[in-house]
């Protein structure tokens, strides 16, 4: 918020002082009636005085400051007005009288309240109907006695006395009842379970400003109702001071409490003056409990009023110049405080006036339903803020995950070009150690023919000649397979290459027997190592065309658990080996057509054997296959 205040904090400002001249006058909520008459004055008899004389004093009567010179017992003496006894059931309503007594008609017993024991039980704050039996009344003259016993260190006396018929009395006892008895305990109820509440929170949110509305809370739903016991208790003395000093902790956890939301983030200053604060009043309690001075326990009061009242300043001041709406209220229930309690210190410790209740016990639900007001202000505003860290997380989500898709598209179209590449590459490398080679053997026999003109060509230069030039066409067509986009299985690339390669060894009176699994014919792998493994076999049987003089060749194909056997068997002659070179198998070899066998093996990671077999000489390539890939591979 900013600018000027607007009308509602204005509103929110003047309210205290509306608040204050409505709450400033003592007086009951009783109203005449016609019927029922008020008692007044009373002949008083104090059996502890050493000259125990009756004399009239005015009612209400307290004895906040004369009862430590008393025993704590007296007598109120009335005559009863026979016009308040003619009309219906006669009864008596006592708004305070404490802390036991007894009410006798015409010196008979009519009731008796509470034990004469010490500690006494309190019965001094909740109203009281008697009803008086027409059986003990007189036609005039009817005496009423309320005996009464107090305690030192309790509010002890009595208040205005009302006589007439019970229809017309019980209506002013029950608006007293339901202002003394059942709201304490519905304001001790209410700040229990808003207490509860405030601790949930603090533990969910982390927050300490709702644990200390918590404990002023529980302390005050302690102090409502902790001197309405009916029966002593086991440590008297004890309950009676932090009865005393229990005002004071509630007040400063409330003033901790509106520190930290006015503050969340930032450092208070308050500590170290509530400190002082809770330490003058431990000593002001004390003092009170121990030397039984009435007067410090007004001084009490108003040290709590004066910091009551200072805090109201505070936050005002806030509200006005942060403009803000948490600080008012906050603001407007401290003053609403300052001025319940300035009544209830006027009341009770300037006029005595025993026949009031007080109201401060009120106080706590102006601010229970800030605090309700706080929470879904906070829950609002915490739910906007996770709002936008969604909204902003989203954006930048959305943004990496543009990032991210632009630095896939660039490596993606690396990875492209780098493939394209690397295609280019094995393409060259290939024709040139395949189709390069054998077209430069095919050059050397043409110009070793051409260099004999005069002479015919020898039948074996020229089948030679031709042989290698059926090579460089496997060869090329080998080459332009391996650019094929479709995927092939290992089958089928054999079954082409026997194809084209079988004609050759038709020619040269090599029969070709193809031994081929039927569960290896789907068998995948990689283009490069089908092409590898084509120019392997392309390789032996180029050997035994050339060298091997043999009759027939057996190509077979098999596939076993984690392995490939692909093997070339032919009934020749070995191939020639260069003296000092060894085969897989032990076998020398010194040719560079074997030697580019064995690397082609180790690029397949796999293991390429040359040695005699039972029924001829054999070419065998073992691949490593796993389970999985098995699986993935057959078509």
């Amino acid at each position: 918020m900013s600018g000027r205040p607007g009308a509602w904090m204005r509103a929110l400002l003047l309210l205290p002082l509306l608040l204050l001249l409505g709450l400033w006058l003592p007086g009951g909520i009783a109203a005449a009636h016609a019927a029922a008459v008020r008692l007044d004055a009373a002949l008083l008899t104090d059996h502890t005085a050493p000259d125990p004389r009756p004399r009239e004093v005015a009612l209400p009567d307290s004895w906040e400051f004369s009862a430590p010179g008393r025993d704590g017992r007296a007598s109120y003496r009335f005559a009863l007005p026979d016009e308040a006894l003619r009309e219906g059931q006669p009864v008596l309503f006592l708004r305070r009288v404490g802390n036991v007594f007894r009410v006798r008609l015409n010196g008979q017993p009519v009731l008796e309240v509470g034990r004469e024991l010490r500690p006494l039980p309190n019965y001094g704050q909740e109203p009281h109907l008697v009803r008086l039996p027409r059986a003990l009344l007189e036609a005039s003259g009817n005496e009423l006695v309320i005996d009464v016993i107090g305690e030192p260190r309790r509010e002890a006396g009595l208040s205005r006395v009302w006589v007439g018929p019970e229809h017309e009395v019980r209506p002013m006892f029950e608006r007293a009842e339901n202002l003394q008895v059942l709201g304490g305990w519905v304001v001790s109820a209410v700040c229990a379970t808003i207490a509860v509440v405030a601790v949930l929170v603090a533990l969910r949110t982390r927050q300490p400003a709702y644990g200390w509305f918590a404990a002023a809370n529980l302390i005050w739903a302690w102090r409502v109702t902790a001197l309405s016991a009916h029966e002593p208790v086991t440590w008297p003395g004890l309950q009676v001071w932090f009865f005393q000093l229990s005002y004071s902790l509630f007040v400063a956890s409330l003033m901790m409490f509106c520190a930290r939301m006015m503050r969340p983030e930032g450092r208070t200053h308050i500590g170290r003056p509530m400190l002082i604060f809770v330490a003058l009043s431990v000593l002001l309690a004390s003092g009170n409990w121990w030397l039984n001075l009435p007067l410090l326990r007004t001084l009490l009061l108003l040290l709590i009023l004066g910091v009551v009242s200072a805090c109201t300043l505070v936050l005002a001041r806030i509200a006005w110049r942060e403009r803000s709406l948490s600080a008012a209220l906050l603001s407007v229930c401290a003053a609403t405080a300052v001025a319940v309690g300035a009544r209830d210190w006027v009341v009770f410790r300037l006029l005595h006036d025993y026949d009031a209740y007080t109201w401060a016990r009120f106080v706590t639900l102006p601010l229970v339903a800030v605090l309700t007001w706080l929470l879904v202000a906070d829950y609002a505003r915490i739910l906007q803020q996770l709002r936008e860290l969604a909204r902003t997380q989203q954006a930048t989500i959305e943004a990496k995950e543009r990032e991210l898709q632009q630095a896939f598209e660039l490596r993606r179209d690396h990875e492209r070009r780098q493939a394209a590449l690397d295609e280019r590459d094995r393409i060259l490398r290939e024709m040139h150690d395949g189709l390069g080679g054998r077209l430069v053997g095919a050059i050397a026999l043409a110009r070793h023919l051409d260099a004999q003109p005069a002479a015919p060509p020898a039948p074996q230069l020229v089948a030679e000649l031709r042989h290698t030039l059926d090579d460089c066409l496997i060869e090329l067509r080998l080459a332009l397979d391996s650019l094929e986009v479709d995927e092939r299985s290992l089958g089928e690339a054999l079954a082409e290459m026997r194809f084209r390669v079988e004609p050759s060894l038709r020619a040269a009176g090599v029969r070709l027997v193809w031994d081929v699994d039927d569960g290896a014919m789907d068998l995948s792998l990689p283009g490069a190592d089908t092409l590898h493994v084509l120019r392997i076999v392309r390789e032996a049987l180029t050997n035994v065309i050339k060298h091997a003089g043999a009759t027939m060749v057996r190509l077979s194909l098999k596939c076993s658990p984690g392995q490939v056997e692909l093997q070339v068997l032919d009934n020749g002659a070995p191939p020639p080996l260069a003296p000092g070179a060894e085969s897989a198998s032990g076998m020398p070899s010194g040719r560079r057509g074997l030697a580019s066998m064995q690397l082609r093996a180790q690029s397949l990671g796999g293991r390429l054997t040359l040695g005699p077999q039972p029924l001829g000489w054999a070419v065998t390539l073992q691949l490593p296959l796993a389970q999985g890939d098995a699986q993935q591979r057959a078509a």
